[in-house]
């Protein structure tokens, strides 16, 4: 069978090219899991800090799902909207005015790219019941929120302005000493400590 570019059969667009089709498939669902990563990263963050809620693993699955689904919903809507174009671009007549200005020779992208959206929609939604997919985006976006938060509290206390006085300056050897001689000689010396 002969894919893609040639014009309709029928009032229907000749078949996609299925690994054509495929590859962008792929490409669209590695954004939508880097996508689905930032915002369950942010959503960690916010409930950790604003919420002052601990991390619960069963809810922040529960968040994926959600977001999968969310994702999904706007590949249909998206979908929809390549599938309008369409039918506007076959009543257009003229040159284009400008790039999202669809005419008749633009049928067949319009139609791959309403295929492309309609199938990522639906994997985002099989992927919701994916616990691998599922764990893999908590996993990641756990990390991405530890390291983030972790990040801002080490500029913090980089930026944090210390105010020497004489005396500071003057006794730090002493204080230093007391630290190994003392404080760190006390920790070696406990129990279960090497």
């Amino acid at each position: 069978m002969k894919w893609g570019r040639s014009r309709q059969v029928d009032g229907v667009p000749a078949p996609v090219d299925p690994d054509e089709l495929e590859h962008a498939v792929g490409e669209a669902l590695l954004i939508a899991r880097q996508a689905a990563i930032v915002a369950i990263t942010n959503r960690i963050i916010v409930r950790a800090l604003h919420e002052g809620a601990v991390f619960d693993r069963d809810h922040t699955e529960a968040l994926v799902r959600e977001e999968l689904g969310r994702l999904a919903d706007e590949q249909r809507t998206t979908a929809r909207r390549m599938s309008s174009e369409r039918r506007k671009a076959g009543r257009a007549r003229g040159r284009s005015k400008h790039q999202h200005d669809y005419r008749r020779d633009d049928d067949f992208a319009l139609w791959f790219r309403e295929n492309t959206y309609t199938t990522v929609a639906d994997r985002l939604l099989a992927l919701q019941d994916d616990s691998d997919w599922v764990d893999d985006i908590v996993a990641i976006a756990v990390d991405r929120a530890w390291g983030d938060v972790g990040a801002a509290v080490v500029t913090r206390v980089r930026s944090a302005v210390v105010v020497e006085d004489d005396d500071y300056a003057e006794h730090r050897d002493e204080r230093l000493r007391g630290l190994i001689d003392d404080d760190l000689e006390a920790l070696r010396r406990r129990p279960g400590t090497t």
